[in-house]
């Protein structure tokens, strides 16, 4: 089963799924497991731009089931 790395922004306080179309598209991974790495990494590099800019963007990281590989 495949997963996906999912980015959402905070905007006018509701989460919006980052757009493929503007480089914000979700990242496929082999497992959970590698996902859930890379989003812990993704959630340190927020933290990190949160305390340098505090103004930037509110981002948060999902890992999900990739459902097209799900339907297959």
């Amino acid at each position: 089963m495949k997963f996906l790395l999912v980015v959402f922004f905070l905007i006018d306080g509701q989460w919006v799924q980052g757009e493929a179309s503007k480089g914000w598209g979700p990242l496929p991974y082999e497992s959970e497991a590698a996902c859930l790495i890379s989003k812990a990494r993704a959630d340190e590099i927020h933290a990190n731009l949160i305390r340098v800019d505090p103004r930037a963007l509110e981002k948060r990281f999902e890992c999900t089931i990739d459902q097209n590989e799900a339907n297959d």
